[in-house]
């Protein structure tokens, strides 16, 4: 993958799809993705991330990235 790459992946059964983002070597999903990876709501995510910060498993600067998807599509910082 190069820098700023974007892969498709397909569930076996066709019934999920994600868009997996390559930034800096690293892949990025959005808060809604992993919800939907893990067939839960977007906000048991924040509530489970909150968790993992609060307890200081990882230190948010280090796995915290801002973006913002317009209407568009586009991610913009």
């Amino acid at each position: 993958m190069h820098n700023n790459d974007i892969i498709i992946y397909t569930t076996e059964d066709g019934l999920s799809e994600f868009t997996l983002r390559e930034l800096d070597g690293e892949l990025w999903l959005t808060q809604k993705e992993i919800a939907e990876l893990y067939q839960t709501s977007k906000q048991n995510i924040g509530k489970h991330i909150k968790a993992i910060f609060a307890e200081q498993e990882l230190d948010d600067s280090v796995v915290n990235f801002q973006f913002t998807t317009a209407a568009d599509g586009k991610n913009y910082r």
